[in-house]
């Protein structure tokens, strides 16, 4: 089954750094491999989170950072030169993910390394550390939908490999961005941003004519992160739990498991997500002068959902459950 996303405009034209009060980042002294002088903050603002333990036994000081970059402004390698240990690693995986203006001599980019301080002072914390991360997050998210779904329709899934590993890399900086949200913050976009990535995981392999994978040494993990990702968007009180996103993280995860050859859990996430569908198609009937009719979305997901399910229950020998539920596809 195939998903559409919107294709977003990414601005990314930050001129100067700007961390929040109490988690600031600044250059003390920058020093490029060459004697090549390098000025430029980066682009892109370091989500930093300051770690509740820290926080809670109030350990603040400064972490002073090597950044290493390479000549397209991409971060390579962070080490934490000084600082408090606690506070260490929040520093680090905050620049990992930062970006910097390619570097130039002589009109060629060169690779350069920075020194950077980072400031932990528990007076004057931010307010929403989560909103610090969802604007590291949202641009990776939206780059991993562009470069993973932005292909056209007919277009073969290996005709271009170099894009392909693009996405796998973006969705996977994506994903690890997620991971410093708070546990109960921004559930249903993490658990989007696992799904896309485990359909570009899942469309790398190869696969027999039953749909059984022959080889595919990415299932693995395909498989922990749909489990992830049907934990994180059931756990969301967002809308209740009949929604859209609840349907796709089963399906899925059906995916997944029919490839792996779990046919009884792939058989239960498809039941899962028809139930889920099933309500969204009931709702749209309802009156309601405000609501966006997408019936004919929701019917989409239920017909290629019943069409999985029978495929999984015929690879089950239970051929006439199968054939009872392509009926009820083509009749929905």
């Amino acid at each position: 089954m195939s998903l559409s996303y919107p294709v977003l405009a990414l601005l990314l034209a930050i001129a100067q750094a700007v961390v929040p009060p109490g988690l600031s980042g600044a250059p003390l002294q920058d020093k490029p491999l060459t004697d090549h002088p390098l000025t430029d903050e980066p682009l892109t603002v370091p989500a930093i989170v300051y770690p509740a333990d820290a926080r809670q036994s109030r350990i603040e000081g400064t972490v002073q950072l090597r950044v290493s970059v390479d000549p397209a402004g991409h971060v390579t390698s962070v080490e934490a030169l000084s600082g408090p240990l606690p506070l260490r690693q929040a520093a680090i995986d905050a620049y990992t993910h930062a970006t910097y203006r390619p570097l130039t001599k002589a009109g060629h980019a060169t690779p350069a390394v920075v020194t950077t301080a980072v400031n932990f002072n528990i007076h004057e914390l931010p307010p929403a550390t989560d909103d610090l991360v969802d604007k590291q997050f949202q641009p990776l998210h939206t780059n991993c939908q562009v470069l993973s779904l932005g292909r056209k329709p007919d277009q073969d899934r290996d005709s271009d490999p170099a894009r392909r590993q693009q996405a796998l890399s973006t969705c996977r900086e994506a994903v690890a961005m997620a991971a410093h949200f708070s546990p109960e913050a921004h559930l249903e976009a993490r658990a989007t941003a696992y799904n896309d990535l485990v359909l570009l995981l899942i469309a790398s392999g190869r696969y027999d004519g039953s749909g059984k994978a022959i080889a595919n040494p990415n299932l693995p993990e395909a498989g922990a992160l749909a489990n992830q990702a049907v934990d994180l968007i059931t756990r969301s009180a967002t809308s209740g739990p009949h929604r859209p996103a609840v349907a796709v993280a089963y399906i899925t995860r059906a995916e997944v498991r029919s490839l792996a050859g779990d046919l009884q859990g792939a058989a239960a996430d498809c039941a899962e997500a028809e139930e889920v569908l099933g309500t969204l198609v009931a709702d749209q009937a309802a009156p309601d002068q405000n609501k966006v009719d997408r019936t004919a979305n929701y019917r989409g997901q239920l017909h290629e959902t019943l069409l999985l399910h029978a495929v999984v229950l015929d690879r089950q020998h239970k051929t006439a459950d199968a054939q009872r539920l392509r009926h009820r596809a083509d009749a929905s």
